[in-house]
């Protein structure tokens, strides 16, 4: 798959292919909501810089994302953000990094991402060289909001249950559905759910997110419940393949917030 057609490609984010970066976010209406850039964006900028780190840490192995957590405190739309990495733990099996995002060179955000290191074996297809100079820059972007061009359904709002297609667009180089995209599938059941029992508008502001098993059929659809009721404002989303044999993809925890005019 070419990275240049997938949709996590179109949305605003550009960056250098080093393991110091840059990354940059130019937020526009598309990718935000209620007043902020929507959390799954800020997933996928700590994924990328996080990524790059993982990857000059790996010495050749390959790495995949395992787990992800986001803290995002300032709901606002800020004119451009910026992402600053570094290495926490690089072992044998494993690497952790964690992500400051700023704006003006103050904290916007914080994340953190583990990843897992597998050796390449032989006929393995050859390793992405992801440290050059050459530059990631954004393609067109998308033009109607996130949601829609994703194309994410609700079954039903009262049970946080949404699904989507497995297109293309939506996968990663490996061919399975890309870790933002995921963590946009789960933000919008939070939302749903949030929004049906609280009665008004929600936003997601804080994840945490286990990557369980590669999503490569679909549909992927959810499954929400709320973690002490809707006042505590903690939900957790379960994503499984319906497509392969309902089997678990991904754990979320998210934390949401009513909007106030």
């Amino acid at each position: 798959m070419n990275p240049d057609t997938s949709l996590f490609s179109r949305l605003g984010v550009s960056a250098r292919r080093r393991p110091e970066g840059p990354v940059f976010l130019d937020p526009f209406p598309s990718i935000c909501s209620n007043g902020a850039v929507r959390a799954s964006v800020l997933v996928l900028m700590v994924d990328m810089m996080a990524g790059f780190i993982a990857e000059a840490r790996s010495e050749g192995d390959w790495v995949f994302t395992t787990d992800l957590s986001l803290r995002s405190p300032t709901q606002r739309i800020p004119e451009r953000l910026e992402c600053e990495g570094e290495l926490l733990r690089a072992g044998r099996g494993s690497v952790i990094c964690g992500v400051r995002i700023l704006e003006n060179g103050r904290d916007f955000a914080y994340g953190e991402a583990g990843f897992v290191r597998l050796a390449r074996r032989h006929g393995d297809p050859a390793k992405p060289h992801l440290h050059d100079d050459s530059g990631l820059a954004p393609v067109e972007n998308i033009e109607r909001p996130l949601m829609e061009e994703v194309g994410i359904e609700v079954v039903s709002a009262a049970a946080g249950k949404v699904q989507v297609a497995l297109g293309d667009r939506l996968r990663n180089p490996a061919g399975a559905m890309q870790g933002a995209i995921v963590s946009l599938v789960a933000e919008r059941a939070a939302e749903c759910l949030a929004e049906h029992d609280r009665g008004g508008p929600q936003r997601v502001r804080d994840v945490d997110i286990r990557y369980l098993a590669m999503g490569r059929v679909g549909p992927i659809h959810s499954i929400t419940h709320w973690i002490g009721g809707p006042s505590t404002g903690s939900l957790r989303v379960e994503l499984r393949d319906a497509g392969n044999d309902d089997r678990p993809i991904a754990a979320v925890l998210a934390s949401v917030e009513s909007v106030r005019d």
